[in-house]
């Protein structure tokens, strides 16, 4: 079996067809989906479609750095986290991309001290963190460094190099591989040189949707297409890399 471990099924953009979404992954063999908030909403529909599903979705909460102006309440994520179906923290972060070129004072320093307050919300409740990172490796690995012990964590659709794929693994985190896999000649070069047993499926569904379905609306069921992909550029079998990201998966968020 497959495990998506980044899919946005609370978004609206599944509203209209959820069940159809959930039963045609089911079919690929995708049978657990790993639902993250981004902001307080979005946190309160992961955790109601992990009750409504319960054999299908795990839920994760969590601000992502964009909310980090919004001044968000870090601490009403507690009641959400003692639940039995939320396994994580997340999304959340730093994202720099904004900020391209641009000293950025005060605005970067806000998305750090979000991301700050759930690393140690995470290390109270003892979750994993599912971590957003856009052009911001420096400062996220600087944070993790300064905590008093670094949580079990995934860097959520890696877009970094072969340095931070070293970093990474020295702080005992995963790399979750998307859709961009198929197309983008970045990872292509860097994904031979991650371990397998750092990597983790995600579609970031409803976006990043792999080849041969850039265009569309990405779902789960198109997790497969990013296994094959990882199986083809380290000269792996397919059932391989499916085995050992699902083991990955359920040692990370105890499912």
């Amino acid at each position: 079996m497959y495990i998506d471990t980044h899919t946005h099924l609370n978004f609206p953009q599944f509203d209209e067809d959820r069940a159809m979404v959930i039963g045609n992954a089911k079919k690929v063999r995708v049978k657990q989906c790993i639902v993250p908030g981004v902001d307080h909403i979005s946190s309160i529909t992961a955790v109601n479609l992990a009750s409504t599903y319960p054999d299908v979705i795990l839920a994760a909460v969590g601000y992502h750095p964009y909310e980090a102006t919004k001044n968000p309440d870090v601490s009403y994520l507690e009641s959400l986290i003692k639940t039995e179906k939320v396994v994580a923290i997340g999304e959340c972060g730093l994202d720099y991309h904004l900020y391209k070129g641009e000293m950025a004072a005060g605005r970067k320093d806000i998305q750090q001290r979000l991301f700050e307050e759930q690393l140690h919300l995470a290390l109270k409740y003892n979750k994993p963190v599912i971590i957003h990172c856009r052009d911001a490796f420096e400062d996220v690995f600087a944070i993790l460094g300064r905590l008093p012990q670094v949580p079990r964590g995934v860097i959520h659709c890696f877009s970094g190099g072969l340095q931070d794929i070293r970093v990474a693994q020295n702080l005992g985190l995963y790399v979750g591989i998307d859709g961009n896999v198929t197309y983008s000649k970045h990872l292509e070069a860097i994904v031979p040189h991650i371990s397998t047993n750092m990597l983790l499926l995600e579609t970031d569904a409803p976006y990043l949707t792999p080849v041969p379905h850039r265009g569309e609306r990405n779902e789960p069921k198109y997790v497969p297409l990013i296994a094959k992909k990882i199986a083809e550029l380290q000269k792996r079998p397919l059932a391989e890399v499916m085995e050992v990201t699902t083991a990955n998966a359920r040692a990370l968020f105890s499912i």
